[in-house]
């Protein structure tokens, strides 16, 4: 059977190329519109069709020569890169009961790898340890913690300040429905979704373990209680955040959500927010 002209080859590289093309952009913009059309998929589509449009516009163009020759080239750097058959290696001058060695070279492309990771070392060590042009993790943590403290003076400049012997739960739905938000998204790991109580208390009872009212429930969150787990939130939220947090877990109160974890603490009247909860009916843990 004859070998395919040179010609036909061409072509069929430039079907081939075609179809890859069909394919590759089918598939990316379907996965495109799975996760609601990122720009990371339509700039990778973008990438591989022009690198396979270039495929085929070569594979068409280029005289028969110049193609001969890529071949030739493309042969060479595969010699290059992968090592040859074992059985022209040299064989080693010893042998172990019988068994002999042959003596075969390192494969090109790992003494390549192999120098490129030991230039790469020498210039991360001159970027970040010799001449600090590029900053280290420690660094960079504290920046990002200076920009986070600034960032933070400026909302508490921005909203003011408020009167913590004062406070007063708020209603507004705009303001739970924000301060909702916010709980889902810190609280729901130890007092679930709906303030049932996971590994924390259930928060839609009247009983509480460090008292109710928004003043209780605002020092709380602001303390935390860090011997059974909670971190003191005043350096995640404002003083404005605590108080609509706060207002929120109070709107809870009586909902009784599904799967409520048993009473916790001591019974607090909403009408005696300032007085000291009342130990004589508490419940015990």
């Amino acid at each position: 059977m004859s070998r395919p002209s040179f010609a036909f080859e061409r072509c069929r590289t430039a079907a081939a190329a075609f179809v890859l093309l069909l394919f590759e952009t089918g598939a990316a913009f379907a996965g495109s519109a799975s996760d609601g059309g990122t720009e990371t998929a339509l700039v990778v589509t973008g990438i591989l069709t022009i690198v396979i449009i270039a495929i085929a516009f070569l594979a068409l163009i280029i005289p028969d020569d110049d193609m001969k020759k890529l071949e030739r080239a493309a042969v060479r750097l595969r010699a290059y890169l992968l090592p040859g058959k074992a059985g022209s290696a040299p064989m080693i001058d010893h042998d172990f009961d019988g068994i002999h060695e042959l003596d075969n070279r390192v494969p090109p492309w790992f003494t390549t790898l192999f120098s490129v990771t030991v230039i790469f070392g020498v210039l991360y060590m001159l970027d970040y340890h010799v001449l600090g042009t590029s900053k280290l993790s420690a660094e960079e943590y504290k920046e990002e913690l200076a920009a986070a403290d600034l960032h933070r003076r400026i909302i508490l400049a921005t909203e003011g300040t408020i009167d913590e012997t004062q406070l007063t739960a708020l209603t507004d739905p705009v303001v739970l429905q924000r301060a909702g938000d916010e709980f889902k998204k810190y609280c729901t790991s130890c007092h679930g979704a709906n303030g049932q109580g996971v590994v924390g208390p259930n928060l839609t009872d009247d009983y509480w373990i460090h008292g109710g009212g928004v003043t209780n429930v605002y020092n709380t969150i602001k303390q935390g209680v860090p011997a059974k787990g909670m971190i003191s939130w005043q350096l995640v939220f404002t003083p404005k955040q605590i108080q609509e947090i706060a207002s929120y877990v109070l709107s809870l109160r009586g909902t009784n959500p599904p799967g409520a974890k048993k009473a916790e603490g001591a019974l607090f009247v909403p009408d005696e927010q300032a007085a000291a909860p009342d130990t004589s009916k508490t419940v015990k843990q």
